[in-house]
């Protein structure tokens, strides 16, 4: 799988708030119907949400875990715009019936999935539903602590708190505290002379 850089996959998404006047909190399915993609509920594998059919620019939602998407409105913001992310990052070749990775000519949406394209379409799903440019204005001003600002922002731009939560992570904005707290600012770093180990606090 090709590596992207983190800021490419960041323009790309910017590319498409510019092109297409998005706003915060924007209207998913409206974006599929203007990159010519449509939308299908479908029975899909239970670990998966859903799955980019590119060679028939489909997005595909996984009916199974309807319940899931109507309890949490954001995970289906989420998924179709990690979706849009493999049609944008990956589908190049795609629409010609030519993708490698495919199987059986889709991309899937797995949960907790580590697979460099699943990565790369969760990173660039993030800044396309919460854009640096609209995030940093709303960021309270003063230090904070505790999940209502993420609240807060999740429901400014349409995400559910954890993805909100991995956005301002992401951004530096915020860090998590040893009880999983999120707290604002970057995680500190070990100073000078320390070391830590995976899993080992300096």
């Amino acid at each position: 799988m090709t590596f992207i850089p983190e800021r490419r996959i960041e323009a790309r998404a910017s590319e498409l708030w510019r092109r297409h006047g998005l706003e915060p909190n924007f209207d998913t399915e409206r974006l599929l119907d203007v990159l010519k993609l449509d939308l299908l509920w479908d029975q899909l594998p239970g670990g998966v949400l859903g799955a980019l059919q590119a060679e028939q620019h489909l997005v595909i939602l996984n009916q199974g875990r309807l319940p899931e998407f109507d309890a949490m409105p954001g995970l289906e913001r989420f998924t179709i715009a990690h979706e849009v992310g493999h049609a944008v990052l990956h589908a190049d070749d795609a629409w010609v019936g030519v993708l490698p990775l495919m199987e059986g000519g889709r991309t899937w949406c797995r949960t907790n999935s580590v697979e460099p394209p699943e990565f790369q379409a969760n990173r660039f799903a993030s800044y396309l539903l919460v854009p640096r440019d609209r995030l940093l204005p709303v960021l309270p001003a003063t230090s904070w602590g505790g999940w209502p600002v993420v609240y807060q922002l999740a429901e400014t731009f349409g995400v559910t708190p954890t993805a909100m939560r991995v956005r301002l992570e992401l951004g530096g904005h915020a860090h998590r505290e040893e009880d999983g707290t999120p707290v604002s600012g970057p995680a500190s770093t070990p100073t000078a002379g320390q070391v830590s180990l995976p899993g080992i606090p300096a």
